[in-house]
C-alpha cells in the first residue's frame, strides 16, 4: 500500500469512528427535564387534612391536586394520611408516575384518589 492510500483509509476511519461516537453517545443522553405527577385528592366528608407519611407535612386539605416532582424519572410510592374531626384517620397509599415532561400537562391529568372516611365510633 503506498502512503497515500493510507492516508485515504485512515481518514475513513476517522470518520467512521466519529461517527459511531456519535451515536454511542446518544445512547447516554438524560432528558433535561424532571418527570412529574399528580393525583387529584378528594375525601367523603370534603375538607380532610392530608398529612404526607414519608417526610410528616401537611399538604393541604381535600379536594386538593398535588403535584410530584422527582429527579429519576421512576413511580414513587405515596402515603397519605387524612384526618378530620368526628371520623377515623384514614391512610391511603397509591403509586404516582411521573410520565408527564411538565407541571401544566401533569396538572391536566390527574391520577384520581377517592378516599371515604368512617364516622369516628
Amino acid at each position: 500500500m503506498s502512503l497515500k492510500n493510507i492516508g485515504s483509509w485512515g481518514l475513513l476511519v476517522m470518520v467512521m469512528l466519529g461517527a459511531l461516537m456519535v451515536v454511542l453517545s446518544g445512547c447516554g443522553i438524560v432528558a433535561s427535564t424532571t418527570p412529574y405527577g399528580s393525583a387529584s385528592i378528594v375525601s367523603e366528608p370534603p375538607g380532610a387534612k392530608i398529612v404526607n407519611l414519608k417526610d410528616g407535612d401537611a399538604i393541604g386539605t381535600t379536594p386538593l391536586q398535588y403535584t410530584w416532582e422527582t429527579e429519576d424519572g421512576k413511580a414513587e410510592y405515596i402515603q397519605l394520611i387524612l384526618t378530620t374531626p368526628g371520623y377515623e384517620d384514614e391512610v391511603t397509599s397509591f403509586w404516582i408516575n411521573p410520565r408527564y415532561d411538565s407541571k401544566e400537562e401533569a396538572e391536566k391529568n390527574p391520577q384520581a384518589i377517592k378516599v371515604n372516611m368512617k364516622t369516628a365510633k
